[in-house]
């Protein structure tokens, strides 16, 4: 082996130096505060701190991963929040890959490298290749995302086209190098962690297998297609492997989360839930976030739908409203969404360039082979499964025929993969014209057909717009329905008060009066809305034209002159880039608005430590200290080191380690009811009820659902919850049953249904008339509730009963009717002094159930089969002596056989109880909990969390990342190495 020629290696791969360079200089310059001692905002990021703080506190203590956390959500295991496994000795290629950046420099680098490596891999000129990658990492939905913070996200996007170029070598031009590096690029973007992207991608693998296949049939090559495919079969087995612990970790948890099914078959009313459920995800909440069919337009241009959710005041169109045509009805709009689409809410258009999208319809044109026709189809299917709630044929197919599809949310994600492909078509397209000129020079014909027609169709939708009237459906119905709402309105009203006012409601045409001038208001917002929506869509629309323009006028001058195709690919790259980053800065820039501070970067301490405590949290120390005066010591000691030249002591890092100090010294937990319960704030201080997180525990989900949500006390006391964090105050709740506790009976429930409601008050509903008795459509004459069921009574009318109120108070109730027809609900007590009968009873409801979590436990009859009694005496105690997440310590004396019920989450992989060292059964208790039976005597009882494939896992992680570097390493030596030394010998 001879020395390296340095000369000659430049020579031979200039190119890629000088990719390599563009590509930092370009993350440089778009993020150029991360390189400055800022740190992007990122929500995601945010929340992601608070439901991992208790993860990382128990590293720096403990040195160890403690798999299970009870930061949020009472507690759920850290597979998808934050598990490191140190075995995997390609984490620092997966670093390496982002240029060793923190994000969203990092992520950003690793989008250029990755489309790159992939156009090498399919031998794509280098030049060309470029052109690509900034084509593909600029599309507005990977930027988007960055800035929400989804960072897994964008890993696996970035990693996903290294794994597409790897395939296509195997079976194009170099089997050995194709299958190493599949295994590879697969095993770096399985370590990137999200599992819905990995889906998508095997997707598309699957549909360019087959175009692979059909390839190979036509060529008579079906042996090496067969070698090819079972190749890169078997290093994906591999690539597994090695991910073996989060994957194996993540699928034996997602049985027990909102994705792997419900085992409540109702819904909160009572009513059948089936028709919402699958085998995963709930349909509901998979199409939750649906993309609009017209809203697919944002391919072509922008704004067509406006762009993000946000008041017009403060998008980026704000300026428009002090134009002198809408100077006048600026007040009417200001506060209206910019955004008219189908989605609840969205941070942004998915567009990936109109030069781009012209380019890969071109690609379709002039492409030849079955493999512009697999990225095609997943390109059109992708587009159609991102419809969801809107396309539900399709999506319900997928839902329940397509294995693990009902296992993602949010189906728009799918979109991610349509912004690969067509910048895929478009730069093979590119390739192919510099490399065969004078082929589509000889068929030009087809060229001036698709730029004329994808040009007219761009004039014509400019101007007719999409038939949405530039509202939104909910925007519509409340505009058209509006005179229907004022006239119920002035039926509910007193008539005599109405009368004060001048209005006759016995007078159709005073009503009408009356309603006419409340919808001209209406009707004089919604066409300033329109008009200024319009606008925006026109403008967007024009500026695409202008783009489209460019595209088509640099490809016929090259195909018309002897223009040189640098210039042309330098063009084309540079009108692209304008394009999509004039799109991009809207969502992620480096404005600073005030004059003073970036609108989307803060100074680095305040993105590592970007949460400050609340005097509610502040509170909770002082109370936990005033109860345990020992802990005063313990928190004072915590100290955190000064920055700067004077030492300045980061206050808000200060407060997280006192926080997280007593945490780990107590067991309580918080509710911050005011912040919605899907917020990690609370967690990153103490631990929590609320969480932010789209794989939770199905149990806590439905507990929520069907309790929490209705502010059940009695749950809420049996999760321990010590304070209730509002209004800037800790609210301490003095029913917080603690820890563990004794119970005295075991409440046997049929299913889990009942489980579930019998953690709150059941009542006996009784027909006492001859009227039809409808619970939740189903005809009944009596029947147990939970008091939230659509109740009805027909007979010639039908009549809504409305439980609220009498459930609310808790107190038996007939709901009556009195001679004039009214009816209403009295206490049945209060009836018994009704002597003259004035009442007629159609409905009796009793309480027959009410909750008590102190002292009793609801079970299902597999756990009244496991235990020796349903009734214990509840005397002795328990309590606990010592805290951490995975190993809880309890002292327990008891003279006789007891039963004790514990305030943290059953979860029956990992979670194991022992006493004097020998294992005792824990129960599932109260839908969600844990319980135990506990034999007399005196001692301590352990609760640890012990998963030994974890440390399996990291073992064969190890072994598989060791023996993937040698295969490498061994190749590269004999492939290149030794090459280059016999070369030189002859």
């Amino acid at each position: 082996m001879r020395k390296i020629n340095f000369q000659e290696l430049f020579k031979k791969n200039w190119i890629h130096l000088l990719a390599i360079a563009l590509f930092i200089l370009t993350t440089i310059i778009y993020f150029q505060p991360q390189f400055n001692g800022y740190g992007l905002k990122q929500h995601d990021i945010e929340q992601f701190k608070g439901m991992s703080n208790e993860i990382n506190h128990f590293r720096d203590v403990e040195g160890t991963e403690p798999l299970w956390t009870n930061s949020m959500f009472g507690g759920m295991p850290t597979y998808q929040i934050s598990t490191k496994y140190e075995g995997n000795l390609l984490v620092h290629v997966y670093k390496g890959f982002k240029l060793w950046m923190a994000s969203p420099a990092g992520m950003f680098f690793a989008y250029l490298l990755g489309f790159y490596i992939m156009l090498l891999c399919m031998k794509v000129n280098p030049k060309v290749a470029i052109f690509g990658a900034f084509a593909f990492a600029f599309s507005s939905y990977y930027i988007i995302i960055l800035q929400a913070g989804h960072n897994t996200k964008a890993a696996s996007i970035a990693l996903a086209p290294p794994v597409i170029g790897a395939f296509y070598m195997a079976y194009r031009h170099n089997l050995k190098w194709g299958i190493i590096l599949s295994a590879l690029f697969m095993s770096i973007h399985i370590i990137a962690n999200h599992v819905q992207i990995t889906y998508y991608l095997g997707m598309l693998l699957v549909f360019m297998g087959v175009a692979e296949f059909i390839r190979n049939v036509k060529n008579k090559e079906l042996g090496r297609f067969f070698k090819a495919t079972a190749g890169l079969l078997l290093v994906y087995v591999f690539a597994l492997g090695i991910n073996y612990g989060n994957l194996s970790l993540t699928n034996d948890y997602s049985k027990y989360t909102i994705r792997g099914g419900n085992d409540i078959s109702i819904n909160v009313d009572g009513s059948a839930n089936n028709e919402n459920t699958t085998s995963g995800l709930d349909k509901d909440y998979i199409t939750q976030w649906s993309y609009g069919v017209k809203e697919s337009m944002t391919l072509l241009s922008p704004y067509v739908y406006g762009g993000s959710s946000a008041a017009i005041a403060n998008s980026q169109f704000s300026d428009e409203l002090r134009t002198p045509e809408m100077r006048s009805k600026a007040s009417l709009i200001a506060e209206n969404n910019v955004y008219w689409g189908d989605q609840p809410f969205t941070s942004g258009p998915v567009y990936l360039g109109i030069i781009v999208l012209f380019l890969a319809v071109l690609a379709m044109v002039y492409l030849k082979g079955a493999m512009k026709w697999a990225l095609f189809g997943m390109t059109i299917l992708a587009l159609m499964l991102s419809w969801g709630k809107n396309f539900m044929g399709l999506t319900d197919f997928f839902l329940d025929n397509v294995p693990f599809y009902n296992k993602f949310r949010a189906v728009t994600i799918i979109l991610a993969i349509v912004e690969l492909t067509i910048p895929l078509l478009a730069v093979l397209f590119v390739n192919k014209l510099f490399m065969k000129k004078d082929e589509i020079l000889a068929n030009i014909k087809p060229f001036y057909i698709a730029s004329g027609a994808m040009l007219g169709l761009m004039i014509v939708l400019t101007f007719t717009g999409l038939g949405n009237g530039y509202l939104s459906n909910q925007e519509s119905e409340y505009w058209y329905s509006y005179g229907d709402q004022v006239r119920a309105q002035i039926a509910n009203e007193d008539p005599a008060k109405l009368r004060e006012n001048g209005i006759d409601v016995n007078n159709a045409n005073q009503v009408q009066q009356v309603v006419d001038q409340q919808t001209q208001r209406v009707d004089a917002q919604f066409n300033a809305l329109t008009e200024f929506r319009k606008g925006i869509y026109q403008s967007s629309m024009l500026t695409s034209i202008f783009f489209l323009i460019i595209g088509i006028g640099l490809i016929t001058v090259y195909l018309k002159s002897n223009v040189k195709k640098e210039y042309i690919l330098i063009g084309l790259g540079l009108f692209v880039v304008i394009d999509l980053v004039m799109v991009d800065l809207n969502y992620l820039n480096n404005k600073k608005s005030n004059g003073r501070n970036y609108d989307h970067w803060s100074k680095i301490e305040d993105v590592k430590f970007p949460v400050t405590p609340t005097q509610a949290d502040k509170q909770v120390l002082q109370q936990e200290i005033e109860s345990n005066p020992e802990l005063k010591t313990l928190v004072n000691n915590v100290s955190v080191k000064g920055e700067g030249s004077r030492g300045r002591v980061n206050q808000n890092e200060l407060w997280m380690k006192k926080l997280q100090t007593l945490g780990m010294a107590t067991n309580y937990r918080v509710y911050e009811p005011s912040l919605g319960f899907n917020s990690s704030r609370a967690s990153y201080f103490h631990k929590s009820i609320n969480g932010y997180h789209g794989a939770k525990l199905r149990r806590i989900q439905n507990v929520k659902d069907f309790h929490i949500n209705y502010n059940n006390m009695d749950v809420l006391n049996m999760l321990n919850v010590k304070y209730f964090l509002q209004q800037g105050q800790a609210r301490r709740n003095p029913g917080a049953l603690g820890s563990a506790w004794l119970v005295k009976e075991l409440n046997v429930q049929a299913n889990p249904n009942k489980e579930l409601l019998a953690l709150g008050n059941m009542y006996l509903l009784n027909n006492k008339s001859n009227a039809k008795l409808l619970v939740n459509g189903n005809e009944k004459q009596r029947d147990t509730i939970a008091g939230r069921e659509n109740v009805v009574l027909l007979q010639n009318d039908s009549v809504k009963v409305d439980l609220t109120n009498v459930v609310r108070a808790g107190v038996s109730s007939s709901f009556v009717q009195d001679a004039n027809g009214n009816v209403n609900w009295i206490p049945t007590v209060e009836l018994k002094k009704d002597t003259l009968n004035s009442f007629e009873t159609l409905l009796t409801i009793e309480m027959i159930h009410d909750f008590d979590p102190k002292n009793e436990a609801i079970v299902g009859s597999e756990v009244a089969n496991s235990v020796s009694s349903l009734t214990y005496s509840g005397q002795g105690s328990i309590e606990m002596k010592s805290y951490l997440p995975n190993h809880m310590v309890y002292a327990v004396d008891v003279t006789e056989k007891q039963f004790a019920v514990f305030s943290e989450m059953y979860y029956p992989d990992g979670w194991n109880a022992y006493i004097n060292g020998e294992k005792v059964d824990i129960h599932r208790v109260d839908y969600l909990m844990r319980g135990i039976e506990l034999p007399a005597g005196e001692y301590d009882l352990e609760m640890k969390f012990e998963v030994p494939k974890f440390d399996t896992a990291n073992n064969i992680a190890f072994a598989g990342s060791l023996l993937l570097f040698f295969v490498i390493g061994g190749f590269f030596f004999k492939d290149f190495l030794m090459k280059r030394k016999d070369k030189e010998e002859a």
